[in-house]
């Protein structure tokens, strides 16, 4: 596993995550998985003994993200894209940083992604982050799979604003 951090500073990063709203975060991972030609996602929220989630879920069945674009803050290849390459869907993202707002909800996240190489073969890459150090992500790959594209972010620790979850 191996650590690597983006070039901004934690509280530019923490800045735009305390004025976002859980409901702007998950918005924001439902808009990266249609950016990504989703066609399929699935959004889970466990919800714990004092009514306050524990657990967040968000599941897709796009392209996934290269483990090298995941570093990018305050820009997207999606900006000059405009549109998806497939299937031609008008495109959310272009600030690279919505993945940052995930802690608003949760102090630790994880993002699971598989995607497929120019020569379709496919690789998987799991990143860890935690609150603590918002600009300093674990990678776990990338390595070989079997398939099929697609992500999965999952929040653990699940924090929100002052503590109160979503």
């Amino acid at each position: 596993m191996e650590t690597k951090q983006v070039r901004a500073g934690r509280d530019s990063i923490l800045g735009y995550v305390e004025r976002a709203s859980p409901v702007d975060i998950l918005a924001e991972l439902i808009w990266n998985a249609l950016d990504a030609e989703a066609m399929n996602v699935e959004t889970t929220v466990a919800v714990g003994a004092m009514d306050a989630p524990e657990e967040i879920v968000v599941h897709d069945d796009g392209h996934g993200m290269p483990h090298d674009l995941f570093l990018t803050h305050g820009e997207s290849w999606k900006r000059t894209s405009g549109f998806s390459p497939n299937i031609n869907r008008p495109m959310h993202g272009q600030l690279g940083r919505g993945r940052f707002l995930t802690y608003c909800i949760a102090e630790r996240v994880e993002w699971r992604t598989v995607s497929a190489d120019v020569d379709d073969t496919f690789t998987e890459t799991v990143i860890h982050g935690m609150r603590a150090t918002p600009n300093e992500f674990r990678f776990d790959g990338p390595r070989q799979s079997t398939g099929p594209t697609g992500g999965s972010f999952t929040s653990n620790e699940s924090c929100g604003r002052n503590g109160h979850g979503l």
